[in-house]
């Protein structure tokens, strides 16, 4: 005789009423998808089957690093340990029913070893929920986290989570305590309670009742396997027709499904001879993705929580933008189905404007585009599409923006730079270096796009001087474009003038392949995000290089040695625009590791989870009047790491710090320079020893 157990034993009827409820549950959820498809396809079209192999692997590979192994939820510990125990338990009790059933109907293989490890495993899977619940409920009612908006809602989840598998339990224990299988003369509990014991849980929570007569015993097993399964049905039914938070575990995997394909670093664009109009400025305005996007969001705040202007006192919360967004939708739905089916709709005390009233304007100034939100959401909502998307509108069709940015974008329309009041050139900081012009030789190997910042900004044009040394000590043959060069567009279209950015962009393209430009070294990472990620959109495909990654080549060919740093301490501030939105993080910090003889001191907020500077978006052109000033903030992490030298590697986050190093009064013992400036540096320190 084998350990085994019988599927509805002592249950009449079980089958019969268990599984068309079954069925039922199914078509009510079906029916309920249905009715939030309908909701979603209320925005524009966006076709989201694109590159389908790419997608369909690159979701299998979410579905694993990030589902499976929930490696963004393990990026704060506590919540990741409490989804986890969650999600991976209901995982062991879905796979453990599934064979149950294949077990009944089809194979019957479920008995013996496999049968109590089946059992081992089962019980673990519930404590690993109940486990999960508990750090929930002291989480959200004990802890409660500022980024936490907690509703009835989140108790009716946490209660129905906790009663189930508590239940099931109770069922379990009850179960060894009165079913007689087939083969045996006593339940499991008195005849073999080895085999009872693999069921550790349901084992000892029936010794308590072991004693109490076998109908009552037989009672308390009926009673509580119906009111288990009516209050898991009931569940199911709540879900569907309340569409509440756990439809998460549907949404989301769709979401994450129809994810973009585009480059992490690049904006949509618009069709700007189609559009009738640009941006949004109503709900329905949104795609259809955007709006999946707001039903995926579970509201868990992670994005709140590294987002550096809600961290510093701004406005902005990307959990709340989105959030509002979704309300306003849900509110503005029955209206446009009813809309969209030409049928009269009234909407009963006028509409809220999506931006000034749902939306407020200094929600969508502060934002810096620095792509926190988005590398920490474990659902991939889409944040900065939707900012951006509502600026556009803001500024191509209500003409607002705030002065300082109107004036930026004026300054890149007339004089093709983003230095407003410069009476430089773009060819001063050459002068006694020796660098070609691309109109003078254009039979070079490589094009360095020097930006705006590096050549028309007096302290960011340091890089510049710095980039020439090394190219020429590393014997390059290169040029640049000079007096040629414009604006690569890149703070027009974050501040949200997509027309003026493609100007900019189809001007610069048609310039780079007359010159049949192949290859691009850029010390700007927006410049090289721009031209690397969103050229291609309008046919500009180069090959575009980040100057840190150029570095490494040349000191890995050996082309130049520079002499190690035998003093001072250094850390390393990552750009938004070069590390989360381009995944580099490794080539600054092999050129610093490779100059400096004391070990990099890395800061507490740092790679993927590092904290802007504050220049974003468009941030660097525009004032920064409400709560405490960004890069101050960076600037105080840099001065807890102790170090000397902060180093950078974009000509904007160098200016914003050099200014908050003023502010903080900080000048003397800490300085701050791009690692293009360090590395010439000790060159010519090699060079004269």
């Amino acid at each position: 005789m084998e350990a085994s157990r019988e599927i509805f034993w002592g249950i009449s009827f079980g089958a019969l009423i268990l599984y068309p409820l079954g069925v039922a549950a199914l078509a009510v959820f079906i029916y309920a998808f249905y009715r939030r498809y309908r909701l979603w396809i209320i925005g524009k079209p966006d076709n989201r089957w694109d590159y389908l192999g790419k997608r369909i692997w690159d979701f299998i590979v979410a579905g694993v690093v990030d589902g499976l192994f929930h490696r963004r939820f393990f990026r704060e510990p506590y919540p990741g340990i409490m989804h986890f125990l969650i999600f991976a338990g209901a995982g062991i009790l879905l796979v453990g029913t599934a064979l149950d059933v294949i077990d009944h109907y089809v194979f019957h293989f479920v008995s013996g070893n496999v049968y109590l490890g089946l059992s081992l495993a089962l019980d673990i899977g519930g404590v690993m929920i109940l486990v999960g619940a508990v750090l929930a409920v002291i989480r959200r009612y004990i802890q409660k986290p500022e980024r936490l908006n907690t509703v009835l809602d989140n108790a009716v989840v946490l209660a129905l989570i906790f009663v189930v598998v508590v239940t099931g339990f109770f069922i379990e224990s009850f179960r060894m305590l009165v079913a007689t299988p087939e083969g045996l003369s006593q339940p499991e509990f008195y005849s073999h309670p080895e085999w009872a014991r693999w069921s550790f849980v349901g084992y000892y929570l029936a010794v308590p009742f072991a004693g109490l007569p076998e109908s009552t015993r037989l009672a308390w097993y009926v009673g509580l396997w119906w009111f288990h399964t009516a209050l898991a049905l009931g569940a199911i039914f709540y879900v569907c027709l309340s569409f509440d938070k756990l439809t998460h575990i549907i949404v989301s995997p769709v979401n994450v499904f129809f994810r973009t394909s585009r480059p992490k670093g690049a904006l949509a664009p618009i069709n700007i001879e189609e559009a009738e109009t640009f941006g949004v400025s109503k709900i329905e305005d949104f795609t259809w993705k955007q709006i999946l996007d707001l039903d995926a969001c579970t509201d868990c705040g992670r994005c709140q929580d590294r987002c550096p202007a809600h961290l510093t006192g701004k406005p902005l919360s990307p959990r709340k933008v989105i959030q509002d967004l979704k309300a306003h939708w849900l509110d503005r739905s029955p209206a446009l189905l009813h809309a969209k089916a030409a049928e009269p709709v009234t909407d009963g005390g006028g509409v809220k404007a999506l931006i000034g009233e749902v939306i407020l304007e200094d929600e969508l100034w502060s934002c810096t585009t620095c792509r926190a939100c988005q590398e920490i959401c474990p659902v991939w909502v889409e944040h900065i599409d939707k900012i951006v998307d509502l600026r556009r509108n803001l500024v191509l069709e209500q003409a607002k923006i705030p002065e300082t940015g109107e004036a930026i974008l004026k300054c890149i329309e007339t004089r093709g730079h983003s230095c407003r009041g410069t009476t430089l050139t773009r060819t001063d900081w050459i002068s006694g270096l020796g660098v070609k012009l691309l109109s003078e030789d254009s039979n070079v190997d490589l094009v360095y796009y020097v930006g705006c910042a590096a050549a028309l900004e007096d302290r960011s044009m340091k890089i510049a001087v710095a980039m020439g040394k090394i190219l020429k000590a590393a014997g390059v043959n290169f040029a640049i474009l000079g007096p040629e060069e414009t604006c690569c567009g890149e703070p027009a279209r974050r501040l949200g003038n997509e027309y003026l950015f493609q100007m900019q962009a189809m001007k610069n393209i048609e310039l780079l392949k007359n010159y049949s430009v192949k290859r691009i070294v850029t010390a700007c990472p927006h410049c090289f995000n721009t031209i690397k990620n969103e050229y291609p959109q309008f046919g500009g495909e180069f090959e575009v290089i980040h100057h840190t990654q150029f570095i490494v080549e040349l000191l890995k060919q050996g082309k130049i040695k520079p002499a190690p740093i035998s003093d001072g301490k250094l850390t390393y501030h990552d750009s938004c625009y070069l590390g989360r939105h381009n995944d580099i993080y490794e080539p600054p910090r092999q050129i610093l590791s490779n100059i400096s003889q004391s070990k990099l001191l890395e800061m507490k907020r740092t790679r993927r989870n590092g904290f802007c500077c504050g220049g974003g978006g468009g941030r660097y052109w525009m004032e920064e009047r409400i709560g405490k000033r960004i890069s101050e903030e960076r600037i105080e992490d840099v001065m807890g790491t102790k170090a000397d030298i902060v180093t950078t590697a974009c000509p904007y986050c160098l200016q914003m710090f050099e200014d908050a190093i003023k502010a903080k009064e900080a000048a003397e013992s800490l300085k701050a320079l791009d690692i293009a400036e360090l590395l010439a540096s000790q060159l010519d320190k090699d060079n004269t020893e």
